[in-house]
């Protein structure tokens, strides 16, 4: 039976009358990678703050591991394993990785031991085990200043791993990362997941597509809703937060939108022509009257979004008409324009993941292709 490693209960943080949490309620069991989204304001850096004791509740409790967490001041709660990351990668520039990661491994340890006295074997060996997990072998002995934003990011990871937490917070790591630095980041935090618990606050989609097995999403200093990643993209309280209005889109119409938009994304070229071609079919196929497709195109639009992998919203589509659709639409898409063989690759993929017989397929992209010569 899992342990809960956190437990907020009825949490409330009020701030001269205004609550920055309201009433929240929160859990993750040990071994959980578990990521926090939201708007801006939603209560997810006073989230933070209330786990590591910078701000005591108002009203409710938080527990780590059973402990109440108001009984503690901060350093003690670092003590208990809770261990923070910051938005800022805060290091020692001056200092080397090793010399870092050295300082973080005994926290009985000052700048002038770490440097002028010899470290135990035992400790080197740990250190130079974290240089790999973090990347950093190759730059160990160079100061810390040279290193780049995501190496810096990396570093500082290494760090908290040092003081060896049950927990870590991780606020926005890839903030001003590169792609690859990114992607990077979200492999060490995944191979750090299989011995720690962590919670990442994190604003890129992107990355927590990549690293997510369970997302909550705070709103207004509470939560709004949890689940997988899917579930959460799919679900009308995250849009109408997240689009600032309200929207009739159901599941069947979002998954749709997003297999057609990953075929216009196919080339990083989504042209225009393709993007009507989607907002047309569609909002002529789930809505009825003018003013209807109207509304329904602009919902749409707003949430074109770029590559998500096929290989998640395929097995989704829940009957064959909705494969027949899914196919017929995206054909559509990217016969728009001349088919250049990035999109035709990708295109052989979604008939893969389909699995239709081929006189459907032969079917549906002669019938895809005198929609858009009747469409001129």
């Amino acid at each position: 039976m899992s342990t809960k490693v956190l437990d907020i209960q009825d949490v409330t943080v009020s701030f001269d009358g205004f609550k920055a949490l309201n009433n929240l309620n929160f859990s993750m069991n040990e071994g959980e990678l578990r990521v926090i989204i939201g708007p801006n304001g939603a209560g997810k850096t006073t989230f933070l703050d209330v786990i590591t004791g910078k701000t005591k509740p108002t009203e409710g409790a938080a527990y780590f591991k059973g402990q109440d967490l108001r009984k503690f001041k901060e350093h003690e709660i670092a003590r208990l394993g809770i261990g923070r990351k910051f938005q800022t990668p805060r290091v020692y520039l001056n200092l080397s990785p090793r010399e870092n990661l050295e300082l973080s491994c005994n926290r009985n340890k000052n700048v002038f031991s770490t440097l002028f006295k010899k470290t135990p074997p035992a400790e080197k060996r740990t250190v130079g085990g974290l240089l790999e997990t973090i990347g950093l072998t190759a730059k160990a002995d160079i100061p810390a200043a040279l290193l780049s934003h995501g190496e810096k990011q990396w570093l500082e990871i290494g760090m908290l791993v040092a003081q060896s937490p049950d927990l870590l917070l991780v606020d926005e790591p890839v903030a001003g990362l590169t792609d690859e630095e990114t992607e990077q980041t979200g492999n060490l935090l995944m191979s750090l997941a299989e011995s720690h618990s962590i919670v990442v606050i994190e604003h890129d989609m992107e990355f927590v597509r990549q690293i997510a097995r369970q997302v909550t999403v705070l709103h207004q200093g509470t939560v709004l809703c949890e689940g997988t990643m899917d579930e959460i993209q799919n679900d009308p309280k995250v849009i109408e937060v997240y689009l600032g209005k309200e929207t009739s889109l159901s599941p069947e119409q979002m998954l749709l939108l997003r297999i057609a938009a990953t075929m216009a994304w196919a080339d990083d070229n989504f042209a225009d022509v393709q993007q009507e071609v989607i907002l047309d079919r569609l909002s002529r196929k789930f809505a009825h009257s003018p003013d209807e497709q109207a509304s329904l195109r602009d919902d749409l639009r707003d949430l074109l979004a770029k590559e998500i992998p096929l290989e998640d919203l395929v097995p989704q589509l829940a009957t064959e008409a909705q494969k027949e659709d899914a196919l017929m639409l995206s054909y559509e898409v990217i016969s728009s324009n001349t088919i250049n063989q990035t999109e035709a690759v990708v295109y052989q993929k979604l008939l893969n993941l389909l699995n239709l017989p081929p006189e459907t397929v032969q079917r549906l992209e002669a019938a895809a292709l005198a929609e858009l010569a009747e469409r001129g």
